[in-house]
């Protein structure tokens, strides 16, 4: 996981990755109720708790990276309680929240594959299976890797508009699930161009529900975009709702 990827676009991350409003239409048919307690694993700045929250749902949500967190923490206002924003390791949420504690745990924006091996994913299902209620949801958002595998794709769609440009392209590894994701930001404003380049676990659709199974989870649905369109073998999103 990298701190310093994320610490060095954080301010920049809402023109990046501004609020999907297709993510909040999703969640309403995941939501088992309005008042169901959320967990966001990985809430960067914070933009789907604070969209969540205003429909009444309490929501808990950390963030491996401190910068990330205190922006969320500064756009919050001081009169609510929700959403409850902190930094945290998503592999330790098992000994962080109480157990059965939540009716849904998201894990959006290819959040999941920050994590290197079978084993830290393992450990974070594990995690999130334990502070989830009976019969709570987990709902994971990454990329579709097998598809992006299977088509060497070396890039993604350009990010472009008044504020910023972002460029992600892959580099591949032989003979390995690790790829490298390389990144340049662009501030129009400024003509600044911030590089980075972080490592990601190219999962894919079998191998996480077979950890996510070995886990105790069941009843999964797959999905190819936040309009609950089915998962073909060209999405480029892979989105799962499973429940425990």
């Amino acid at each position: 996981m990298s701190e310093h990827f994320y610490t060095s676009i954080a301010k920049y991350y809402q023109h990046i990755f501004p609020a999907n409003p297709e993510q909040v239409n999703f969640l309403s048919t995941v939501l088992p109720y309005n008042g169901a307690k959320v967990l966001d694993v990985g809430c960067a700045i914070g933009d789907l708790s604070f969209a969540l929250s205003r429909f009444g749902f309490p929501i808990w949500a950390f963030d491996f990276d401190a910068e990330m967190i205190q922006i969320a923490q500064n756009a919050k206002s001081e009169e609510t309680m929700f959403p409850v924003f902190e930094m945290l390791d998503m592999r330790l949420i098992g000994d962080h929240y109480p157990e059965a504690f939540f009716d849904t745990a998201i894990c959006f924006g290819n959040t999941l594959v920050h994590l290197l091996n079978d084993d830290d994913i393992l450990k974070f299902i594990q995690a999130a299976y334990k502070v989830l209620s009976p019969e709570g949801k987990l709902t994971i958002q990454i990329m579709n890797y097998q598809y992006i595998i299977d088509n060497q794709i070396k890039s993604l769609p350009l990010i472009d508009n008044e504020h910023i440009v972002f460029e992600r392209k892959y580099e591949y590894e032989n003979d390995s699930d690790l790829i490298d994701f390389n990144t340049k930001l662009t501030i129009k404003s400024t003509g600044q161009e911030i590089a980075n380049s972080v490592k990601l676990y190219a999962i894919r659709q079998n191998k996480l529900q077979e950890l996510l199974k070995k886990a105790g989870f069941g009843s999964f649905e797959f999905y190819g975009n936040f309009k609950s369109e089915p998962l073909t073998n060209n999405s480029l999103p892979l989105i799962l709702t499973c429940q425990k």
